[in-house]
């Protein structure tokens, strides 16, 4: 670029952020003046309380709110000025369509002074998809009125930092690789960040995709995640007068998990969306059942060591599993209603008319949908009118009682005992957590589950999850999802291709999108992890260090060597020891006690800077150095053995320690390490 056209970009720029200072300023009044207004409205209604009726104290209650809403309105927009002045935009292409000419710059906000065209497009903007996704020459995107058609003349990107251009360039490319690989090579921190600045061409189709069901399965550090939130994101925008921030969930694997990606949305000028957990659905859904559940890691803890626990766990995660359970429900539930005659004052159902209704007009039903149709029809009987609701959950509950067994508990330790398993709950009121999924399923078979009020769901890691979950997932939750995982980090059961097309076939979804490119881990780490599995992750080519393997003679020798590695790791945010299991994990804690900031993690806490945990919570995070001890071939010697060491080295950015005996050569294959 000539000294002309970079004296342009900077003139531009200092036009931007002027007109960003003056409406800093002009946001700033309306808030001070929304703001004595709101308290005069305040202190007037406070003081003249008792003075009012009760029309004139709802009204000014709502006049109130009128200013609070106001008020946080242009607290937002100030938000969004003050976050947009900083850095304006990081891109622009120049495009010509019918014989005219228009740049357009893409940033984190649309910025609009009068005109036609915006100063700045927003990133989630139509126009702005041509960013992402085409080089110099034709190009098209979708608008309101139709596709536009036309060529890309240029594009040019920025890195602007605290108003101040460091530099600008030409690119034929999509993202130039050295943005890339500048954004890449950056520390971890303990929050996930906005990718907007090096969104890829796949991940842009994804993002803007407008299936129904979106289902992803990407390898390790494709951005799966970070393509739900950008997804959501970008719903937010176009939707922006059907959805909301409270309209949406995602349903995340644990709270460490949902604090890492908290900083996401607000740092795109979007609220918060809803975290739910799948245990905490499942306790609102069964607190009457019980209040004990075992946790997912305890359930991985047990059967790391113990074959016979690892075979249960894994089929009751299978579809034979979830085909049996259908089968036992329908046959139970046909075979055990027993009708009698009931009895309105003077209207009376005989037993024989609610046998026909339920083994023969409604039989291709659920349980739970056919008793609340009976209970419709009876109410029809009835003539009422008022109290229907009330009324309606009485009869059902007339109806429940006609059948032989009701117990959530009892009918699934029945079927348990047909198949040969026995049901461990009623010693301790402990449900394991295998087998939560089962009782959910028989409650929402025979009694109905909640819907959900959600107009969007995001599943993330949905390999975690039971074939009969998905089918649960799909009948509380009626809306568009994405759906995204690796069935390579499945650490409880093995996951085939078969099986990945089985839950997409449930959940709706009318293909799979794969993604092959990893964006996390250096070349070196990429290429090292995919030999531990035979995965074909395509890596980006960041050099960094080769994955050191550090052998060590025992426990004691192991933890001199992971201290004297932390301790020489100054330049990292973030470090992370993965241990197997949770007890691993307590063991090298306390090994490690020379590491005063060392943090043992739980499931309930924020990330820190240097941290121990089991592979089960390290699902969708990332560390700049990774070390992982113990990786012995006694401790990682099965299929699944391999997942959990998979899962736990793709969680590293920019270093890999393995420590380990002699026996590693013969599991691990491959150029990228070194001893």
């Amino acid at each position: 670029m000539d000294k002309i056209e970079y004296d342009k970009e900077f003139e531009y720029l200092n036009k931007i952020t002027s007109i960003l200072d003056k409406k800093v300023v002009e946001t700033q009044k309306k808030i001070s003046d929304l703001s004595a207004e709101f308290e005069k409205l305040k202190s007037y209604y406070s003081d003249q309380y008792y003075f009012l009726d009760d029309e004139e104290i709802v009204s000014g209650g709502d006049e109130m709110d009128k200013e609070e809403s106001l008020i946080n309105e242009e607290t937002r927009q100030l938000y969004k000025f003050k976050r947009q002045r900083l850095s304006p935009y990081f891109g622009k292409i120049d495009f010509l369509s019918s014989g005219k000419k228009n740049s357009y710059y893409i940033g984190i906000f649309n910025l609009v002074d009068g005109g036609q065209i915006p100063l700045v497009c927003d990133w989630r903007a139509p126009v702005s998809s041509m960013y992402y996704d085409y080089e110099i020459g034709k190009a098209s995107y979708i608008a309101p009125k139709g596709v536009i058609e036309g060529e890309i003349t240029n594009k040019r990107q920025f890195k602007i930092k605290d108003a101040n251009l460091q530099y600008c360039f030409d690119s034929s490319l999509t993202i130039n690789d050295d943005i890339l690989q500048n954004e890449l090579s950056k520390n971890a921190s303990d929050k996930m960040k906005n990718i907007i600045t090096t969104i890829q061409r796949e991940q842009n189709k994804l993002i803007r995709d407008d299936e129904n069901v979106l289902f992803v399965q990407g390898v390790a550090g494709s951005g799966k995640t970070s393509i739900a939130l950008h997804k959501v994101a970008y719903l937010l925008y176009s939707l922006r007068d059907k959805i909301a921030s409270s309209d949406i969930l995602i349903l995340s694997p644990n709270y460490v998990f949902s604090d890492y990606i908290s900083q996401v949305l607000p740092s795109l000028g979007e609220e918060n969306i809803q975290n739910l957990t799948f245990v905490e659905l499942a306790k609102e859904e069964l607190s009457g059942l019980t209040n004990q559940f075992d946790s997912r890691e305890n359930m991985l803890d047990e059967i790391t060591d113990d074959a016979d626990r690892l075979n249960e766990v894994a089929y009751k995660n299978c579809i034979e599993f979830a085909e049996s359970l259908k089968k036992y429900l329908k046959t139970y539930m046909n075979l055990n209603f027993k009708p009698k005659d009931l009895t309105f004052g003077d209207i009376k159902i005989k037993a024989e008319e609610l046998e026909e209704l339920y083994n023969k007009k409604y039989i291709q039903k659920t349980p739970a949908v056919r008793i609340n149709w009976i209970a419709d029809y009876i109410i029809d009987k009835l003539n009422i009118e008022q109290n229907i609701d009330e009324v309606a959950e009485r009869v059902k509950r007339l109806l429940y009682t006609m059948f032989d067994k009701i117990s959530l508990i009892d009918i699934y330790s029945d079927f348990l005992d047909k198949i040969g398993l026995k049901f461990e709950y009623s010693c301790k009121n402990l449900l394991k957590f295998e087998d939560i999924a089962p009782i959910l399923f028989i409650k929402h078979y025979m009694l109905g589950l909640k819907k959900r009020n959600v107009k969007y769901l995001a599943i993330d890691e949905y390999q975690d999850y039971s074939i009969l979950l998905f089918e649960i997932f799909n009948e509380i939750f009626d809306c568009p999802k994405c759906i995204l995982g690796d069935i390579n980090q499945c650490i409880e059961k093995i996951m085939t291709t078969d099986d990945e097309n089985q839950y997409a076939k449930i959940i709706g979804a009318k293909q799979i999108f794969g993604l092959e490119k990893t964006y996390r881990s250096t070349y070196e780490i990429t290429n090292f992890c995919n030999s531990i599995k035979d995965v074909h992750s395509d890596p980006v080519h960041r050099h960094g260090k080769k994955v050191a393997i550090k052998l060590s003679e025992n426990i004691e020798n192991e933890a001199k060597i992971i201290e004297k590695i932390v301790k020489s790791a100054k330049n990292y945010d973030t470090i992370a020891i993965i241990c197997k299991t949770t007890q691993e994990a307590q063991r090298y804690y306390e090994y490690l006690g020379d590491l005063a900031d060392l943090c043992l993690m739980n499931q309930n806490m924020p990330l820190t800077k240097l941290m121990i945990m089991p592979v089960s919570m390290c699902k969708g995070l990332e560390f700049d150095m990774v070390i992982v001890p113990n990786a012995t071939k006694e401790n990682y010697k099965t299929f699944l053995d391999r997942n959990f060491l998979y899962t736990s080295c793709t969680r590293a950015l920019h270093e890999l320690v393995i420590t380990t005996n002699s026996n590693v050569t013969t599991f691990i294959k491959g150029e990228y390490y070194e001893r």
